[in-house]
């Protein structure tokens, strides 16, 4: 009893010690009593990964002819080059939210005057904790992906480019960013980055082409757009909220793809928002590209009905269908190397078996 004392007086001493530096807070100033208020509280608990992840992505050097990409969850990424180039990708760091017909495109396809997006995955990085950002893109206009939140802290923190197609663009002067910061981007533009050509190509998002306060059903290219990063280690497209289009065959023609990146998840009758198993891989085979991932079946509860039932459904179509073709399934924060990791079929996290030693282990041998 007085040894168990002695150490609590010393974790006592010790509470005040918030972290180390690793980015999130030490299990020993949790577990002793200090002031707590909700804004304590909001502060010390989100994100749920405080900056943990943010220091691993700028510390991690890009082996040479190697592309990284981290999976924030839901429609968001980061992608790293070995140049050090460090881009955010449809990086969503909102709340749950709703949105109403007089605006949003799948409340109008499902004839809903409203729909709650309640968030499942979550929040991963720190948008405000990154000493340094090269770029931020934007496929389309939704809240998800055009992150008012995402945005000013890119905004304020960092040079940080932005990167959106003309509807899109102009929600981001609505959030404040200059001018000089933005470009606008067409489809057939190219435009270099460090360490990638980026090439604008087309994306067919029938949800984004009915978003907005007008009748009319927009332009594909002005409301939204597929970014494909030309890094040394490949070529890697992010297409959005994509939805299943023939037009998709000229892409896959006309570029070499090695890895896709686009949404799939459940959809309500009524509400297509995201594209189905089948659809997801009848786009990987027509856009033949070498490598397919999915998102986004993992963040909203309205579009994820058994995320693991999605995913067994997908890889069986593609293993059947396009054998190949490879799949890989990420988890949220799971980091992916571009070539190195194309044939691992499921991420795993590590277990930080590495940092443990038998020899301080109750269950080692001791001299005592």
């Amino acid at each position: 009893m007085l040894s168990y004392n002695i150490a609590e007086r010393e974790m006592k001493r010790l509470s005040t010690h918030k972290t180390d530096g690793r980015g999130i807070l030490w299990g020993g100033y949790l577990n002793n009593n200090h002031p707590i208020t909700k804004e304590v509280w909001l502060q010390e608990a989100f994100p749920e990964w405080g900056s943990y992840l943010n220091k691993q992505i700028e510390s991690f050097e890009v082996p040479k002819g190697q592309v990284s990409l981290w999976w924030c969850g839901g429609p968001s990424w980061v992608l790293k080059t070995d140049a050090g180039g460090i881009f955010l990708i449809d990086q969503n760091c909102a709340p749950s939210h709703y949105t109403t017909y007089d605006y949003c495109g799948v409340c109008r396809q499902a004839g809903a005057s409203s729909i709650n997006w309640l968030r499942l995955n979550p929040q991963v990085i720190d948008p405000w904790e990154f000493k340094h950002i090269d770029g931020v893109f934007c496929t389309h206009t939704h809240a998800d992906h055009c992150d008012i939140f995402t945005v000013n802290a890119a905004l304020q923190t960092s040079d940080a480019m932005f990167y959106a197609p003309p509807v899109t663009a102009e929600r981001l002067r609505d959030f404040n960013v200059p001018q000089d910061r933005l470009t606008v981007c067409h489809v057939g533009q190219t435009f270099d980055v460090l360490g990638a050509k980026v090439h604008i190509l087309i994306c067919y998002d029938q949800t984004a082409i009915r978003t907005g306060g007008g009748k009319e059903l927009l332009p594909y290219e002005e409301c939204c757009c597929s970014f494909l990063f030309e890094t040394s280690a490949g070529n890697i497209l992010f297409l959005g909220d994509t939805w299943y289009h023939d037009g998709y065959v000229k892409v896959g023609h006309d570029y070499d793809i090695d890895v896709a990146i686009f949404d799939m998840g459940f959809n309500a009758p009524g509400a297509t928002d995201k594209m189905t198993p089948y659809d997801a891989a009848r786009l990987g085979q027509t856009l033949r590209a070498k490598v397919l991932i999915p998102d986004h079946y993992d963040n909203w509860v309205n579009c994820a009905g058994d995320p693991d039932l999605i995913i067994n459904q997908f890889e069986r179509i593609v293993a059947e269908n396009t054998p190949e073709i490879k799949t890989v399934i990420m988890r949220c924060a799971g980091r992916f190397d571009y070539p190195k990791d194309q044939d691992i079929k499921r991420y795993r996290y590590p277990d930080g078996s590495e940092n443990y030693d038998i020899n301080k282990s109750v269950f080692g041998n001791k001299e005592d």
